[in-house]
């Protein structure tokens, strides 16, 4: 796998923090707690942000991560934060507003802001140096993108939050031959109702949507697991191998 999984966790209490890939040193997917792996001087190196969606699991270390590079960040180059516009939207009105945290696309000023908001649709791609990253659509209780990474010949793909649905089966085969894929399963199969209600997965519907995708990924990495479930998660995942095994990230 093309990226380092600083948290996999899907809530407080697990073996990790809650979601964080690091791409390279400047670019990040998601700031939950596991942001809390980087030095200091690491997360000093941190330009560029993609945001998956706003729930906090998510976006919670954002703040913090940020007030974290003042003395380090270009003036004339601020951390760019990607996401959908509704993402964007609600960090805006609920993280930086002055109330929640300072408002950091006014810091140090605002002609000189350490924060910019990229908005970026579904589909589009983004190239950093030698990485490019292209969001896709899940399926969730608040607008959600998954992210193709694409770095070193090889291509991951970070399905983020989501329930079952056709439509993102779609989206994972619209991307092509992936190397990688990062599925999340956050409940048990006699929790698939709590699982459809909040629009996740459990073993069996990450299972079905496997079989949906028309060439499959050589790896299966799961991850968003529930801490008081997990156990029940694994056994059942141990109980229905898809043909290249699941690697749980933890």
């Amino acid at each position: 796998m093309n990226i380092n999984v600083l948290g996999a966790s899907g809530g407080l209490g697990g073996l990790t923090g809650s979601t964080c890939l690091q791409v390279n040193e400047s670019i990040l997917i998601d700031a939950g707690t596991g942001v809390t792996q980087l030095l200091l001087k690491q997360m000093q190196q941190v330009r560029h942000i993609f945001l998956s969606h706003s729930h906090s699991d998510h976006i919670c270390c954002l703040p913090m991560l940020l007030g974290n590079l003042f003395n380090v960040a270009d003036a004339g180059a601020p951390v760019t934060v990607y996401g959908s516009h509704d993402t964007l939207e609600a960090i805006r009105e609920h993280v930086f507003n002055w109330v929640v945290w300072p408002d950091m696309r006014e810091l140090p000023s605002k002609d000189k802001p350490l924060l910019r908001l990229q908005e970026i649709n579904a589909g589009e791609q983004i190239c950093i140096d030698d990485v490019c990253i292209e969001s896709f659509r899940t399926y969730h209780t608040v607008p959600t993108f998954g992210f193709a990474i694409r770095k070193e010949n090889q291509t991951t793909a970070f399905v983020a939050d989501t329930g079952y649905a056709e439509s993102v089966i779609e989206n994972i085969n619209a991307l092509g031959p992936l190397d990688d894929i990062i599925l999340e399963c956050s409940f048990p199969n006699e929790l698939e109702a709590i699982a459809q209600q909040s629009c996740h997965l459990t073993p069996q519907l990450c299972l079905q949507l496997l079989e949906g995708l028309q060439e499959q990924p050589r790896r299966v990495w799961i991850n968003h697991l529930k801490p008081d479930v997990a156990d029940a998660v694994h056994k059942q995942l141990r109980e229905i191998q898809p043909p290249q095994g699941w690697q749980v990230l933890l």
